[in-house]
């Protein structure tokens, strides 16, 4: 993961030039998929919440910007994009080459590693192995589901795609499927620290050195702007020198549950 990090924070070029001035961005519109936790979620309040959200209002902050959120789907988020109803995608979006070809991206903002969750009298592995005659539940439109649908479907594992992870989660607590898999911060905040997820686990390891699953995640940028994107590197580049990103991913994590650009 380091490797992979180290190599794509090296594509961006930052210069010492303050950050956008005020009049260049007097509001910015970001879409998340707020149902994600502890990366975005809506708090009792209904305010949208979490670490992504976080580093998103920063990022308006040093860009002298109003922030806008908006809650979408996470298959909807590319093509909103596209079609110019946000500026922004900050929903825990990994920087894939497939994605890179209809959207730009910020620079990497960190890493996070995907698990299997199960019951706790199933020791899974994220193997064919381990997994072959299983249903496996993973969301639509995830780098999780691209994985499982590459290396486990033609392999005789059944991988089933839920809008929401929330919709996985409920039928893993009824039995309907036998693991999830999903980034593990996710797993833990929005199942197994609920009564619900009393009975089950992170399970099996890490999967590592693999192109689907250890790019970065990233901000997406419709293609074209180039002004929006060099303020946003630049922001994310004085945050990551600052140790903002660093405090925040403290508040919300475990010590070693994301992996920061290398050098910060």
């Amino acid at each position: 993961m380091k490797k992979t990090l180290t190599k794509l924070a090296a594509v961006v070029l930052f210069t010492t030039a303050s950050l956008a001035q005020a009049s260049e961005f007097k509001e910015i519109r970001f879409a998340t998929e707020a149902g994600y936790p502890p990366f975005e979620f809506v708090a009792p309040t209904g305010e949208i919440q979490g670490f992504n959200i976080d580093i998103g209002n920063e990022i308006c902050k040093r860009l002298e910007a109003e922030c806008v959120w908006i809650d979408q789907s996470f298959d909807s988020l590319i093509p909103g994009l596209q079609a110019r109803k946000f500026d922004l995608a900050n929903s825990t979006m990994t920087a894939t080459d497939a994605r890179r070809k209809v959207i730009d991206f910020s620079a990497p903002l960190y890493i996070v590693a995907s698990r299997l969750v199960a019951h706790k009298d199933k020791n899974l592995e994220p193997t064919v192995e381990s997994l072959k005659g299983l249903r496996i539940g993973v969301q639509q439109g995830t780098t999780m589901e691209t994985y499982a649908r590459k290396e486990w479907a033609p392999k005789g594992i059944q991988v089933i795609a839920y809008p929401s992870y929330t919709n996985a989660f409920t039928d893993l607590a009824a039995g309907r499927i036998d693991a999830s898999f999903q980034e593990a911060p996710n797993a833990v905040d929005g199942f197994l620290n609920k009564p619900e997820g009393a009975d089950f686990q992170l399970t099996g390891d890490t999967i590592k050195d693999n192109a689907i699953l250890n790019e970065p995640i990233a901000i997406g940028i419709r293609k074209g702007n180039k002004q929006l994107k060099a303020a946003v590197d630049k922001a994310i580049q004085s945050m990551l020198e600052d140790g903002t990103i660093q405090s925040l991913s403290e508040k919300y994590f475990e010590p070693n549950t994301i992996e920061l650009p290398s050098g910060h």
